[in-house]
Parts: C-alpha cells; structure tokens; sequence
C-alpha cells in the first residue's frame, strides 16, 4: 500500500509538473514574453477546423462581379452586333479606351444592375481622388438611386510628426458624392486587421479612430459611427441591427477561393439576357463589385489560403446574414482545461498498470479530445483551447509512461539489486559472471588487499543518551552513505561491526596495488566528505552530529567462507585487517581523522601529498610502524599557509628526530602560527616539554 501511495504520488508530481511546464510557457507567450510556439500550434489547429468543419452556406442573394483580365482585355471586335447609342455600346466603348475605366462605366453599371432588380450594388473600390468627366455621371446614378449603392473607404496612416502616425479615413471623393465622410450611410470601410501568421480570422463591422487610437469602444451600435462594406451590405438585405457591433468578431467561413465565383463585369453589358436573364439573376440581391484574381494585389491570407479581398467581405456579409459567429472562451478556461488534462494523466497513469494498454489509451484520448474540440466548433460555435491541454497531457502521460516502463525494467534486475545491497558490484558480478573463480577463492587464498576500517567516536555513550529509534535512523542514514561512497570507488563492504565498517580493494579482482590503495585512500576522504555534509543537515535538523576515525593499510590477508556449518560469510583475516584497526584507533591520539600505515603510504605518495605523523609500535610487534596522514592529491595546488605550515612542520620533525628538542620546540611553536588548534603540533610540543624538563629522550609511541 505504501509503494502504491508512493507511486501515485509521483505521477501527481509528473502531472503538476506537466501543467506548470505547459500553462506557465502558454501565458509567458500571450505575455509577449516567450515565442508563440503553443499559439502557433493552437492557431494551426484552428484553421484546420476552419477548413475541414462546418462551414456558413453561402447565401444566393450575395453575387460576386468580378473585375477581371477579361473586362479589362475588350477590343473593338466585343462591339460587333451591339446597337451604337445604347447603354451596352457606351458601356464597352468607355472600357475599350482608357484604364482606369472612366467612372461612367461603374454609373452605367449601376443604372443596369439596379434597373434589372438588384437590391443594391456594392464597390469594394477606392474612389477617393476625383476623375471628371465620369464623377459627374456616377453622381447622377447616385441621387438617382438613393441609399441602394454603397462605396468603400479605407483607413491610411498620417505622419504627424517625428516618428508618430496616426490613422484617418480615405472617403470617396467629393465630386462623386458630397458630404462624403467616412460615416454616411452610402460609405462602407473596406479594411481588414489580419491576426496572428497574418491570416484574416476576424471582422469588425463598426469601428472609431478613437478605438484605433487606444480608446474604449463604444457599448452599442451608433449610427453616426463609421459601418463596414459588409455591415452597409447586410442592412440593404433586410439586417435590423447587431449587438455590440464594435466588438472584433470571429466569423465562420463559407468555404476556399472560389465559393463566391465572380462573374466577369463585362457580361453585364454583352450577355444581360442570356446570363443575367434580363436582371432576374440579381432580383432582389446585393452585388459586390470588386477587384478578381491576383492582378490587382488585392488578395488576402485566410485560413484557406489566398483569397481576394470581395470574396473575403462576402463570407463577412454571410456570416452576419446567417449569425454565423465562433465565440472564444475566457482566458482563464485555458489554465482549466491544461489542468484538467494533467489530472486525466495521472488518472491513467495510476488506473491502467499495463504500459502497452496506457499508452493506447492515452493515444486515443488525446485524439478524442480533438476530435470533441472539432464537435464544440462545428456545433456550439465556440473555440476551444487544443493544442495546449493535449500538449500537458502528452508531457505528463510520456514521463509517466518512461517512468513505469524504466521501473518495470529496474524491477527485473531486483536479484542483482538485492544482492548489491550487501556486498560490492564487483563481488556480485564476480558471484553472477564467474561463479567458479569466486567459488574456489572462499575455500581460501592469501592477497594483498588495501583495507578501509572506520568507527564511530563516543558510539557508546551515544547509544545510552539517545532514543533507540533515532539512533537506528541516523546510523542507517549515516552507514548507507559510507556505504554509497565505498561501492562508488569500486569497493567491498566487507562487514558491519557494530557502527563500524570493513571496506577491502583487491581481494575479488585487483586493479594493482597502486590503483587498490589510491582508491582505497579516495572512498576514505569521500566518505569524510560525505560524513561532513551529513553532520550539516542533521544539525539543521536539531540532530547530533558523528564523528568518525578511518585507517587505511595495505598487506596480505587471507580471504575465504569463514564460519560455521549453520552460518558463513565470505570475509578477510589478517594482520593487515588488525593494523588497520589500530591505526583507526590512534586518529583520536593525533587529532587526525584518517591515518594510513607505511605500506600505503610508500604506494600512494606519488599519488598524494602525505604527512609523516609518528613512528608507532603496534601491539604484537617489534618493529615500529610509520603512520601517516593525507593532506591532498599530488596534483592539487595548495593553498599558501598549508605549505609553510607543511614545511615548516617537515624542519621540526627533523630536528625532532635529531634529537635537538629546543630547536624543534621552537619550530612546531612557530607552525602554530599557520594552525594554532592542530592536535598533532600540540602532541609535539608537550613532548618537547616533558623531554626537556626531564632530560630523557621522547620514546616511540606504542598501541
């Protein structure tokens, strides 16, 4: 239950991560902060809903006249068989001449379409500049068909001043229409704002140069207020009115280039009967007038592609006709639906145990997230963030899902995990890999061995003084890092003794007997290190600190399976093993937390710089043993004051061992200097002292 509570926990981990990770990024990007890269991702998915989603049916009162290469391309043969003095002969003729067509030809075009029935006619045209004589004509059609034509204006920006523009409307011109102003009911504006990889989402139906200038808009429809080309279009179709028209709005579209067709201008005036039925097929419609094809630049990027700017005012005018709007959710529903998609990850991860199943799972609700995302568009007429909460959802489903799989893996490895936990890796490949050379080593075999034996200082007073239960903790604590640090330098625990531990190098598959004792030496200023930092954080804990001796010997032992019939256990014996314990014994005499005797020393001095501490004579021998203590690596710059005291320390000693005791007095005062709290220098000058009052010769030191 515990491992289940465990491993629920960090999938929630996983999934909370997952959402900081995915939200976080998301709201940097609307913050201007970071590149849109999820916004990008979400609007891609957008469009493809656009395209491939329910789309606004086009309304048949809407005809798109298009004015295309074919109108502009009439020759003098087009005029074969027309009656000279009618409407279509001045018509053509006027077109034939000149380009820019004189604006008679768009009065005689209106004069024909209106008289044939049409509800309106609608210029997606800029007639801003006067161009007389043909102003004269259009003006005519205009006061002859009040309120049934609407002209485009556009918005252009003003430099005014260094550095700063400001917008203003660019109303048609004065001599076709007087009183012209950019919000007279026969003037539309014809001007798009793309969004974001400049595609053209969005239409505003009325707008103030206050808004474009930073201003609030205005609540509710005003009449004197500048309406757009579609606006003015819909209205002449029967539209009463629009809530909130100077809100930006997302607009669904009737469908690619093309679902508005455009009929060539020029047939209204050389096949108004066989095409146009006489003005039957515009009874009753508006006509859009406006520029076809890529010849003129007046296409625009929409979520299909290329599309010209009429075509694009006609899907505006529909949607309006029809209310065929798409709605955004708040921004806060985004942070909502990346969370909740988190949580339906965790949910999975924790509920299906079958890796495989999972991730088919995860697959499909992924899709099928999508695929509701397509059904809100299509029949609710609301966006739905997509990308992002998919994006969170895959994030923490695959961490998960490479979590699981690596614990699965790990788990079946859980023999040779469990037998690592007691001895070495090198023993447990040695047992795993060569079962018969191990085997025949524990029936017994002397080696040269490099031998690590550590202890706790004052265990004993601690295990009376302290609670049996915290005291279990921090030795565990405590001894699994020792333990860490042993098998990172390739070592053995040999056993526990109590709080201390027998760690050897070279008894399964020696590496030499430098290499042995350097790393050896190594897991013993490792395991210091560690012993430190632990002592850190148990006093920030309000728990007592340990303190710790380590030996280090090198020599031969005898390794085998040493025990009883009923219980064995695979260990060295040795008088290297005894050294060592004495030379952990005295780290307490010579206030130095790890000593190494001699045959260690001569292996690793060109490993590491060493300090002579004392000749000692062990007990059970006669020869003294040379002890020493590791300072640093050979390679290692010291710092200045370690290295006069180093120095200074080796004269002392000299003389010391010359017997010339005032001398070294003197010296090991004057190291005192660099470390006034050093045991070992305090050991020397008490000698010095007792040697000098009493007159007899300092002994070797025994243990």
């Amino acid at each position: 239950m515990r491992l289940l509570r465990s491993r629920r926990l960090v999938h929630a981990l996983f999934a909370a991560g997952a959402f900081l990770l995915v939200a976080g990024f998301y709201r940097l990007e609307n913050a201007g902060g970071a590149p849109r890269i999820l916004t990008h991702w979400d609007y891609w998915f957008r469009d493809l809903l656009t395209r491939g989603g329910r789309l606004n049916p086009p309304d048949n009162r809407l005809v798109f006249l298009g004015l295309d290469d074919a109108s502009r391309s009439l020759s003098s043969l087009d005029l074969e068989n027309i009656p000279p003095g009618s409407l279509e002969y001045r018509a053509l003729t006027l077109m034939i001449e000149q380009w820019p067509w004189s604006r008679e030809v768009y009065a005689l075009l209106c004069e024909r379409l209106l008289d044939g029935g049409a509800r309106a006619v609608v210029f997606d045209m800029d007639f801003s500049t006067s161009a007389p004589p043909g102003d004269e004509a259009f003006q005519k059609v205009l006061r002859r068909y009040p309120d049934r034509i609407v002209l485009g204006s556009n918005l252009v920006p003003q430099v005014i001043g260094p550095g700063q523009q400001a917008w203003s409307w660019n109303v048609p011109a004065t001599s076709i229409l007087p009183g012209s102003s950019p919000n007279h009911p026969w003037v539309g504006f014809i001007v798009y704002w793309p969004g974001h990889n400049s595609i053209i989402r969005n239409t505003q139906y009325q707008l103030t140069l206050e808004q474009l200038h930073g201003g609030v808009p205005p609540n509710e429809a005003v009449s004197s207020a500048p309406a757009s080309l579609a606006l003015r279009a819909a209205a002449k179709l029967g539209l009463a009115s629009l809530s909130q028209p100077f809100q930006s709005r997302l607009f669904r579209y009737s469908g690619p280039p093309g679902t508005y067709p455009p009929v060539p201008l020029y047939q209204v005036f050389t096949y108004w009967k066989a095409n146009f039925g006489k003005g039957a097929e515009v009874r009753d419609k508006v006509v859009l007038v406006g520029a076809a094809g890529s010849i003129f630049g007046d296409e625009k990027m929409t979520p299909f592609g290329l599309m010209p700017g009429p075509e694009i005012h006609l899907n505006a005018i529909n949607a309006l006709l029809h209310n065929a709007f798409l709605r955004e959710l708040p921004p806060w529903t985004g942070d909502l639906l990346i969370a909740l998609a988190a949580i339906a990850a965790w949910l999975l991860s924790v509920l299906v145990k079958k890796t495989w199943l999972r991730l088919a799972a995860f697959v499909l609700l992924g899709a099928g997230y999508l695929f509701s995302v397509k059904l809100v568009h299509d029949h609710a007429d609301t966006i739905v963030l997509a990308i992002p909460p998919v994006l969170a959802f895959a994030v923490a489903g695959l961490v998960s899902f490479v979590y699981d799989f690596t614990h699965e893996t790990l788990e079946k490895l859980r023999i040779r995990r469990t037998l690592e936990a007691y001895v070495s890796k090198d023993v447990v490949r040695e047992v795993l890999d060569h079962p018969e050379t191990y085997f025949s080593k524990l029936g017994g075999q002397r080696t040269n061995v490099a031998v690590v034996l550590t202890d706790l200082r004052g265990f004993t007073t601690m295990s009376e003084e302290m609670d049996s239960s915290q005291l279990v903790g921090q030795l565990n604590e405590y001894l699994s890092l020792m333990v860490d640090d042993i098998f990172s330098k390739r070592g053995s625990v040999d056993k526990f003794i109590g709080d201390a531990i027998l760690a050897v190098w070279g008894h399964i598959r020696s590496e030499g007997p430098v290499r042995d004792v350097t790393l050896a030496i190594e897991a013993a200023l490792l395991m210091n290190e560690s012993l430190g930092r632990l002592n850190t954080e148990w006093q920030s804990r309000g728990l007592r600190t340990f303190e710790m001796g380590c030996g280090v010997n090198y020599g031969e032992v005898i390794f085998g399976n040493i025990g009883s019939s009923r219980k064995m256990e695979p260990t060295v014996i040795g008088d290297a093993v005894n050294v060592t314990s004495r030379l952990e014994g005295l780290t307490k005499e010579y206030g130095r937390r790890l000593l190494i005797g001699e045959a260690a020393a001569d292996l690793a001095g060109d490993v590491f710089r060493l300090q002579f501490v004392d000749r000692v004579t062990v007990k059970g021998k006669t020869k003294p043993l040379r002890v020493y203590s590791v300072i640093a690596r050979r390679d290692a710059a010291l710092d200045p004051q370690t290295a006069a005291y180093l120095e200074g320390y080796e004269l002392a000693h000299v003389s010391y061992a010359a017997g010339n005791l005032k001398e070294a007095l003197t010296l090991f005062e004057n190291c005192r200097q660099y470390r006034p709290d050093d045991s070992l220098l305090r050991l020397y000058i008490q000698r010095c002292l007792t040697s000098l009052a009493s007159g007899v010769r300092p002994a070797e030191h025994k243990s």
